[in-house]
């Protein structure tokens, strides 16, 4: 497969003027290579997490984890979570796919739903 540093390598062959045509030949190789290995099916993994406000700093007050075909609960202890806020796992390549329904939370005496819940994906 075609990395960043490979690609660097043959533009600065071409600079100097050393690039051959086996060099556009790896390339070429390695982009089918990449194309072949892009064609498998991902698997979704989907993380909710449940925090105290909107914001994707506020702390986490509950998660799932959905992986392999599986809801998995996170650990019964939050110093065992992986994560302490939305942006922790963010950093850690989750993506955001839900944000909070904020429709939810316009009543603060009326509750609906889990209103601050998240949802990630990774992609694996």
């Amino acid at each position: 497969m075609v990395d960043k540093q490979q690609i660097q390598q043959w533009l600065d062959k071409l600079r100097a003027g050393t690039l051959v045509e086996a060099d556009l030949q790896q390339a070429l190789d390695g982009l089918n290579d990449a194309t072949s290995e892009g064609d498998l099916p991902k698997q979704q993994r989907l993380l909710y997490l449940n925090t105290s406000s909107t914001g994707v700093d506020s702390p986490i007050l509950g998660m799932a984890l959905v992986e392999n075909g599986q809801i998995l609960e996170g650990p019964d202890d939050a110093d065992e979570w992986p994560y302490n806020s939305v942006l922790e796992a963010m950093d850690d390549g989750w993506r955001v796919i839900k944000f909070p329904e904020m429709a939810l939370l316009l009543q603060e005496d009326k509750t609906f739903g889990l209103g601050c819940e998240f949802i990630l994906e990774k992609l694996t």
